[in-house]
Parts: structure tokens; sequence; C-alpha cells
């Protein structure tokens, strides 16, 4: 009867951060993409060149990449309920400063902190599930929790696009989103605490494995055995083009087809959609035909690379078809972020250093995408649009290259 009573505890807890968990990452993207949302409308608005607009959004694409290592350290060793919503209050406070302050440089540094203030989300949400699910239950609330990320960008998109800057401005759209935040923020709260109740977990004396589980001490030789440098150059490569081109695509085909930024943002809204269904067909692709993460990657991220050659050679032709082909490369980019960031963490539980090792992932995934975001800005300011296209083409091969080198070495590793 006891052991039945636990059994029903443990799966309310599942159940409930099953829940709880997407919607941190639901709120992550609500307050996180808002900006490169809106810079196509800033940059016309403010009369600012590419590049000027894009310091914001890299200044905190560093902050939230070099964030993810201290978090993820922080996230082994405290309880990572606590920095999850330290995190979420303190990006909830630079939403609310962000359209209250005039001067662009002020903005940038706010932005800079809430990039820190986001790196707190990720690794202890990693450490959460990983050490209250099995495997199976992990992967799915992992699709779940990219799922709902998307879905937030879907949101910011149809807003941004059919509210906000038609009749108001962009500022109203981080006020939203800091609202959204603070209710998210609440919820969190309370159903953790009611989902945990009168369990010890991440208490300091059941932290980590007990002796004769912990497998032994992750070490730099077998991360380089396990071809994990490999793994890092295609994280890097797929965060350039999933946020690279995510960001400047509103810019991009306002500048080749002449849109204004409210319909450009509302056709955008595309690539986040194609996101929520690339996420879905990866998991089967996973499932049923690989079963193993790096080798799926490989596969996802070809795809991706067939779409970067495709676009570079028929952009000009038509708006739409060119918004599609964006949508695929960036949806299976979404694809490869979840082989690489969500389900190779996991597999450091043995080494109790699941948090640590999502937040060095994570972090190779934001310099990536602070490389471009400033970069196929300038490059486009300085060299046109064609040669960023290049640039997409040159990284999705490099990228597809890399997992396929390490499919090898990391299947020794799991194994």
């Amino acid at each position: 009867m006891e052991n039945q009573l636990i059994s029903d505890k443990k799966n309310t807890t599942v159940k409930t951060l099953s829940f709880l968990c997407p919607l941190i990452y639901f709120a992550s993207y609500m307050t996180r993409k808002n900006y490169s949302i809106v810079m196509a409308d800033i940059i016309l608005t403010e009369n600012i060149s590419n590049a000027d607009a894009s310091l914001a959004a890299t200044l905190s694409l560093i902050s939230y990449g070099a964030g993810q290592i201290i978090s993820g350290i922080l996230g082994d060793k405290f309880k990572p309920q606590h920095i999850i919503l330290t995190g979420l209050s303190l990006t909830t406070l630079m939403n609310l400063f962000m359209p209250l302050a005039d001067d662009f440089t002020l903005r940038s540094i706010i932005w800079f902190i809430n990039g820190f203030a986001q790196s707190m989300l990720w690794p202890p949400l990693v450490r959460i599930m990983a050490a209250t699910m099995d495997h199976s239950t992990y992967n799915k609330v992992c699709t779940n929790v990219n799922i709902a990320g998307i879905s937030g960008t879907i949101i910011l998109y149809l807003t941004s696009s059919a509210i906000w800057i038609k009749y108001f401005n962009w500022k109203y759209v981080f006020f939203s989103s800091a609202v959204v935040s603070g209710i998210i923020a609440v919820i969190w709260v309370i159903g953790f605490r009611k989902a945990t109740a009168g369990q010890k977990l991440f208490e300091k004396e059941d932290k980590g494995k007990s002796a004769d589980k912990k497998e032994s001490t992750l070490s730099v030789k077998k991360l380089l055995m396990s071809g994990f440098i490999f793994i890092a150059v295609a994280i890097i490569a797929q965060g350039a083009l999933r946020d690279g081109i995510t960001d400047w695509v509103p810019t991009f085909i306002i500048n080749t087809f002449s849109l204004e930024s409210s319909s450009a943002i509302l056709k955008s809204v595309l690539i986040p959609v194609f996101g929520v269904i690339s996420i879905k067909l990866v998991g089967v692709i996973n499932g049923k035909f690989v079963k193993d993460e790096v080798k799926a990657g490989t596969v996802t991220f070809g795809i991706g690379f067939i779409g970067c050659l495709l676009l570079l050679l028929i952009y000009r032709e038509n708006q739409y078809v060119t918004l599609f082909l964006a949508a695929v490369i960036t949806g299976f980019m979404h694809g490869v972020n979840y082989f690489l960031i969500c389900i190779v963490p996991a597999r450091f539980e043995k080494y109790n250093a699941v948090s640590t090792m999502s937040g060095i992932i994570n972090s190779l995934t934001y310099v990536g995408s602070a490389a471009a975001t400033y970069g196929f800005g300038a490059i486009s300011d300085n060299f046109g649009w064609n040669t960023v296209l290049i640039s997409w083409v040159i990284v999705a091969a490099v990228g597809t290259v890399c997992c396929f080198i390490a499919v090898k070495p990391w299947k020794k590793f799991v194994n």
C-alpha cells in the first residue's frame, strides 16, 4: 500500500512537471524572441542600420551563452527550481524596462541583462526533467518543451503584426511579454511546490547519484573520445542558422520584395509554424528509423543544407517560396537543436553532470547565434543578401559534415 502511494505521488509529480516545464520555455521564448521579431520595425521607425539594430540582440546572445555555463554549474549545485524562478523574475523586469528606455545604448544594456536572466532557465530545467523522469518520458517532454517555445514565437509573430505594431507600436510587444512571464512565474511557484510536496528533491543529502550508480568522473579525455568537439561545432552551426535566419528573414524579405514591416512580420510566422511540424517529424525520424541522436542530427542537418542551397538559387523568384524554404531550414535546425541540445545532455546523467553539460552545450548554440545575428546584418550591409545566403550554405555544410564524423565515436561513448 505504501509503495502504491509513493508510485502515485511520483506519477503526479511527473505529470505536473510535464506541464510546468514546457510552460517555462513558452515564457522564455515570449520574453527573448520578441526583440528579434520587432527588430525590422525598430530599424524602420528609428532609422538605424541593420548592424546597429542587431547590437542589443547580439549582446543578449553573448550574455545568454556565457550565462549558460554559469547557470549549468549552479543548477548541479543548488536547487534548480529557485534558479528558474530567479531567471523568470529578472526577465520579466527587463521586458518591462526595455520599452521605457529611450536611449538605444541603455536598451542594449537591458537586453544584455535579459540574456543572462534567460540563461538561468534551460540548464536547471533539464536537471529537473532528468532527475524526475525516465528516458522515454524525458524525450517526450523535451519535444513538448521545444514545441512550447516555438508556440511562444508564433504568438509573438501574430500579436506583433496583427495588434501591437499595426495599432500601437513595437514597445507594447515587450509589455505584453512581461505580463505573460509574470503570470507564469506565479504558476511555477505554486505548481512546483504542490507537485513536490513531501519530497526531498535536490536536497544536499540526496544530491546526485549514489556511489554505486555513479559511473565515474567526466574527464576531458572522455569528451574528446566521444566526438564531442565535432558535435560542438555542429551545435554552433545550427545556432547560427536557426537564430540567424529567424532574426533576419523579416528584414530580408522587406529589402528583397519591398514589403511593409507589419506584413513582413506576419508572413514570417510561417517559420515557427513549420518549426512545430519539424519537431514532430524529427521525433519520428529518431524513434522509428534512426534511434541515435547524432545520426538523426546528421540527417536533419543534411535536409537543412539542401534547403539553404535551394534558397540561394531561387530566392528572388517569389516571396512565398523564399519564406517556405527559410521555414524548412529553420524548422530542421529546431530538429537538430532537439537532438543535440535536448537529448545529448541527458547522456551525462551517469556522471552527475546533466545541468553543467546542458549549460555548456546550450552556450555553444549561442556562440553561433551571436555571431550570426551581428554577422549576417554586417554582411548584408556591406556585401548584399546574396552573400548572406552563400554563408548559410557554407554553415549548413559544415554542420552536416561534423555531425556525420561524430556518429561512430558518440555511439561508443553512449554504449
